[in-house]
């Protein structure tokens, strides 16, 4: 029987309903993502999270990005290196500071927004990323785009690598994302979404913003926490999978 891990990203909660939502999403992943201070999220922030995720055995990890709350890590900003080491540091030590007083162990590592895409096919920013990672923990697994440098990089290291594909977001012929400021960067339609995700874990293929089908190997599919339908979006997923004979677990 296929299996598939579910993961989300969370404590990106500005107020009670968005937490309220995020929580509800946990009831259907099987792994989340935190925020930890970057874009935004704070100790109590991840707390709130990390606390359902020990009660429902959901996998977790840090979520660092490009400390850059204005523009919520998605915008180029200008960093040099060791800030940059810096910053990422820092967060993610944050997040195992909360992880040591629940006494949960955390999983994975994965970037956010731009940081996440340059990452992937930047050689400095990938290696200065998995010298972070190697410094805190070498069972931490990294998160990140299939087929992408990142995750050459961090096979080479040997780290492991849980590669990963998206439920709501289009692609380029690249295996890179489509920009968020183009159109047609987000699926939106709920058949769109279903449709991708029953592609990629069934047929382990994707269809192209330009309509070319490419290879798409994913370990893991991840949903954005912060999108209105995402609670609708992961009941209809979990259906699917039901009738399909899919199980949702942990990578």
């Amino acid at each position: 029987m296929k299996s598939i891990d579910i993961n989300a990203d969370l404590g990106e909660f500005r107020n009670r309903n968005q937490l309220n939502n995020e929580l509800n999403i946990l009831e259907h992943v099987s792994s989340c993502s935190i925020a930890c201070g970057g874009h935004i999220g704070d100790f109590d922030s991840i707390q709130s999270i990390m606390m359902p995720c020990k009660d429902l055995n959901i996998s977790t990890g840090p979520h660092p990005s490009y400390p850059d709350k204005a523009g919520f890590g998605r915008k180029e900003i200008n960093i040099n290196s060791d800030e940059l080491e810096k910053s990422i540091t820092e967060q993610i030590e944050l997040f195992f500071k909360v992880s040591k007083k629940l006494s949960y162990k955390p999983d994975h590592v994965k970037l956010h927004g731009r940081l996440y895409n340059d990452a992937a096919k930047k050689e400095h920013l990938a290696n200065l990323f998995l010298k972070i990672v190697s410094s805190f923990d070498n069972d931490l697994s990294v998160i990140g785009p299939t087929n992408s440098l990142l995750e050459t990089l961090t096979i080479k290291k040997g780290l492991r690598f849980i590669p990963e594909a998206f439920i709501d977001r289009a692609y380029n012929d690249d295996y890179s994302l489509v920009d968020r400021t183009k159109e047609d960067a987000l699926l939106t339609s709920l058949d769109e979404k279903i449709n991708q995700t029953r592609d990629i874990v069934m047929n382990e293929e994707v269809t192209t913003i330009t309509g070319k089908r490419i290879k798409m190997k994913a370990e893991t599919l991840c949903i954005h926490g912060d999108n209105e339908d995402t609670l609708k979006t992961l009941k209809e997923i979990n259906d699917m999978f039901i009738q399909e004979k899919i199980i949702i677990k942990s990578s």
